[in-house]
């Protein structure tokens, strides 16, 4: 039983190893992927929090028996930090997947709860802070369930939102992801606090909780890789169909703006990515021609940069932004 435990571990981290991998390479190279979900900082951090995590777990299981109880004690310290990371986190790719704001409130309630528990973990580690075990108890319960409450009601209303505002014609799987990373994560929170405390004291809240930990540690880590993996293979029929859908609306943005057809040439070379001095280049025009033209479009379109222009063109929401054409 106790080799099946190691070797669930074992897997555990290789596969949060390699979803954090392959989201990286992703970002990285700007590859191509069906959710926007993989192209967000937030997440990134998410990923590396639960490599980070399962990392401690791993070192607790196999250095167990080699280093001491006190190095040992400050790996669950770190755990504790972990986890209130980890919920923050979750909220943060809710709010981006809603296209949102945190409350600033929010995040100086996330940092002044994670200072406490430093300081209340850290002396208890050092020396006794609190008279009686049932005392720490209830703290540290109190002080991790705030995090957990925050992530159920802030994660689920940024979801709610996200797919309210969610195209018509956009993928269903960032949906489906988004709630089953809310529920899960709510559970391993909470497994992970009743677990440390267990670990730090006498009592034993959850009967065989280091299976039920691993267990869900795995669930959790085999849904980030399906879903990684899943956001990496784009059908290539559904490709052209999404590349057709895009031109059409954008095709029918430029008639509503009664763009010419060299501001509509510029306008597609622009969504490409292309500058002044390529575009200039690929219609055989100067520079300073190709700065007129745009200077016209931007007019047109009632935008004050590159940025913004595209934002019309692909028919996103402008966002204010200091960035002018040069």
């Amino acid at each position: 039983m106790d080799t099946i435990f190691e070797l669930g571990y074992i897997f555990t981290l290789l596969i949060s190893i390699a979803c954090f991998t392959i989201h990286v390479a992703i970002r990285a190279k700007n590859l191509t992927s069906t959710s926007r979900m993989l192209k967000w900082k937030s997440t990134t951090v998410f990923l590396l929090l639960i490599m980070s995590f399962n990392m401690c777990d791993f070192l607790i299981l196999y250095l167990n028996d080699t280093i001491s109880a006190e190095s040992i004690a400050w790996i669950y310290v770190i755990e504790n930090l972990l986890e209130v990371g980890l919920a923050y986190t979750m909220i943060c790719m809710e709010r981006d997947y809603a296209r949102s704001h945190n409350p600033r409130w929010l995040d100086i309630m996330f940092v002044v709860v994670a200072m406490i528990i430093l300081y209340a973990d850290s002396i208890y580690t050092l020396e006794p802070l609190f008279k009686s075990e049932r005392i720490y108890v209830i703290s540290m319960i109190t002080l991790n369930v705030i995090p957990i409450i925050f992530l159920a009601v802030y994660g689920l209303y940024f979801w709610n939102q996200g797919r309210i505002h969610r195209e018509k014609d956009a993928s269903h799987l960032t949906d489906i992801y988004m709630l089953i990373y809310n529920l899960v994560c709510i559970i391993l929170c909470v497994i992970s606090t009743a677990s440390i405390v267990d670990s730090r004291t006498t009592h034993d809240f959850i009967g065989y909780d280091k299976e039920i930990y691993v267990a869900f540690w795995l669930v959790f880590n085999v849904i980030n890789l399906i879903f990684v993996w899943r956001s990496c293979v784009v059908d290539e029929r559904d490709e052209v169909q999404r590349m057709q859908s895009q031109e059409e609306k954008m095709a029918s943005i430029m008639d509503s703006f009664n763009l010419s057809q060299r501001e509509r040439e510029i306008a597609e070379l622009l969504c490409q990515g292309k500058n002044n001095k390529e575009i200039a280049a690929i219609l055989y025009l100067s520079p300073n021609t190709i700065k007129v033209h745009a200077s016209n479009l931007y007019r047109k379109l009632g935008a004050a940069n590159r940025v913004q222009a595209m934002q019309v063109l692909m028919g996103e929401e402008k966002t204010v932004t200091a960035t002018e054409e040069e």
